[in-house]
């Protein structure tokens, strides 16, 4: 269901756009942590990763 502008709860805005910015974030450091531990660590081996979830 969608929400219009006069449903929207004004309330938790801040805090919603606060979480959705550290949540972001922290999965692009994560995801380049794993890319330098793939790419340094580990060249005498072919890099692979078991999956990969969105």
């Amino acid at each position: 269901m969608s929400k219009s502008i006069l449903n929207v709860d004004w309330g938790h805005q801040p805090e919603n756009a606060i979480r959705q910015f550290v949540k972001e974030k922290l999965e692009l450091i994560m995801k380049k942590k794993i890319q330098s531990f793939l790419e340094m660590e580990q060249r005498e081996t072919s890099n692979r990763r078991n999956s990969y979830y969105h």
